[in-house]
This record gives C-alpha cells, sequence and structure tokens, in this order.
C-alpha cells in the first residue's frame, strides 16, 4: 500500500467514525465525596478506568445524553473516581463498589440509585433522568 492510498484510507476511516459530544466531569479528589455530601449536591460518581472498553463506551453514551439537555449539567455533578486508584480504597469500601463501571447517584448522604457494568443506552438515560428529576426536587 502506498503512503497515498494509506492516508486515504486513514482519512476515509476517521470520516465514518461517529462524532461523540465531549464527556466531561470533576476529577475525583480525596474528600470530595464529604464536601459534596455537606453542600447537598446532586453528583453522579463514575467508578471508571480508562483502559476499560466498557468504561469508554458508557462515557460515551452519557456524553450523548448530556448534550442533548443541559440541565444535567446545571443540576448534576458529574464525577469521574479512577477505578486503578480508588477502587481498592477504604471510599470504595464504605460506597459498596466492588467493580469498575459503576455509575452511583447521591445526594447528601443518599444514594439516589446504581448501575452496574451498564451499557445500554435506554437504562443509562432513565438512570440520569430519575436523578436530574430527584436533583430538581432538590
Amino acid at each position: 500500500m502506498d503512503r497515498r492510498h494509506f492516508i486515504a484510507l486513514g482519512i476515509a476511516s476517521l470520516a465514518a467514525t461517529p462524532l461523540h459530544a465531549s464527556y466531561r466531569a470533576t476529577i475525583y479528589t480525596p474528600g470530595m465525596i464529604g464536601d459534596l455530601s455537606q453542600t447537598r449536591q446532586t453528583a453522579i460518581l463514575n467508578f471508571n478506568a480508562t483502559w476499560s472498553l466498557t468504561c469508554k463506551i458508557k462515557r460515551e453514551i452519557i456524553a450523548d445524553i448530556k448534550a442533548a439537555n443541559p440541565d444535567y449539567a446545571r443540576y448534576i455533578t458529574f464525577v469521574d473516581i479512577d477505578w486503578d486508584t480508588y477502587g481498592p480504597s477504604q471510599m470504595a469500601q464504605r460506597l459498596r463498589v466492588e467493580r469498575r463501571s459503576t455509575l452511583i447517584a447521591r445526594r447528601g448522604e443518599d444514594e439516589l440509585g446504581r448501575i452496574v457494568a451498564e451499557l445500554d443506552p435506554a437504562r443509562i438515560q432513565l438512570f440520569l433522568q430519575d436523578t436530574l428529576d430527584a436533583a430538581r426536587r432538590g
């Protein structure tokens, strides 16, 4: 394969790749969950790993859902928690997180819901919508 053919093939494959909205979240730092609990802010904790295909797909689904409704960014704080760093931590044990690709919705000390290793966009949408509805109610 010559260089021009290789470049043309690369450009064609990029054009065929679906573009997703940009996934944005706050990166977890120790003590953050306590701070969020004190303010009673609604948050979704995303325990994920950069190397995990399941986590990557889940982030893309969440980005698309958030892009369709700006209220998600307005009412919910999305927090990414690196599984490789914090998976074995006491914080993860207190929250009963047993594996990566876990989403936990919280407000204050209350858990609003959780899903684990879910890739069905409709179920993720329902989880996010339920969390948004709870956040709007305050």
